[in-house]
């Protein structure tokens, strides 16, 4: 990334503001799925305590299980790396960086409208090309 680049720079913003406002969002869902999973954790032992299975039964739920924890596994690191990035979000979140993040994509979203449609007033040669008409 080059932070000579307006498009460059908009897009490093635009993942900023999404970080900062997204945070709270992934985190409730992940603390979600990981109570889901918990509660399959729950079904699965209450059926190898209640269910009278065959040895074959008992593999099968011990392996459903065993994947359960698994996935489960998977959404707590995930909810340990939100967790981290979030303590270090809120700081800045009381500080405003949102609004200020929005209002410098904002802006450089004028700086290239501006780009795009600049153009010259000569001080002194007249008929230039590149001149804007009066009323431009």
């Amino acid at each position: 990334m080059q932070l000579d680049n307006t498009e460059d720079v908009k897009k490093l913003l635009t993942d900023i503001e999404n970080l900062f406002s997204n945070l709270d969002d992934v985190k409730i869902n992940l603390e979600k799925q990981i109570r889901i999973k918990d509660d399959e954790t729950i079904d699965y032992l209450h059926e190898l305590e209640l269910g009278n299975l065959s040895c074959f039964e008992i593999s099968k739920v011990s392996k459903d299980l065993i994947r359960t924890r698994k996935e489960r596994r998977i959404f707590k690191d995930k909810l340990e790396l939100v967790n981290t990035i979030k303590g270090y979000s809120d700081k800045y979140i009381t500080k405003g960086i949102i609004t200020d993040t929005k209002n410098a994509i904002r802006n450089i979203d004028t700086l290239i409208n501006n780009h795009n449609t600049r153009g010259y007033v000569p001080k002194v040669v007249k008929d230039l090309k590149c001149a804007k008409k009066k009323g431009e």
